[in-house]
């Protein structure tokens, strides 16, 4: 969990914060290396991740509401939850087959036009 109570830099200096890397370990990294992303109505589902200088591995970990006040006094970026990620999702999942096939079916302007008239 980065460290929100890291003290503030000097005037001038970029904000650094301590994080830690499951594979690489603790370690102190600028603000901008972090991204913030916060959901309001879950705040469970809040998050933030950066890439590891190290082994370049992508970090992800839950934010608690005190990690998002610290990285967000600290200046990292914060977006927003989308509001189709707490969309219910049903069916079965997209593979990998199922998006070549679509790429194949898109790539015929027929195929698409049929697809098209038919949906109307």
């Amino acid at each position: 969990m980065p460290d929100p109570t890291t003290p503030a830099p000097r005037s001038g200096e970029p904000a650094r914060i301590t994080c830690s890397c499951p594979v690489c370990g603790a370690m102190t990294l600028p603000a901008d290396s972090f991204d913030l992303v916060v959901c309001a109505s879950d705040a469970g589902r809040s998050f933030y991740q950066f890439t590891c200088p190290k082994c370049s591995g992508l970090v992800t970990k839950q934010a608690s509401e005190r990690v998002v006040t610290g990285l967000s006094a600290r200046g990292v970026r914060v977006a927003s939850l989308p509001m189709e990620a707490l969309e219910e999702h049903a069916g079965p999942v997209l593979t990998m087959d199922d998006l070549l096939d679509l790429s194949i079916a898109l790539s015929n302007p027929d195929a698409v036009a049929a697809a098209l008239s038919s949906a109307g």
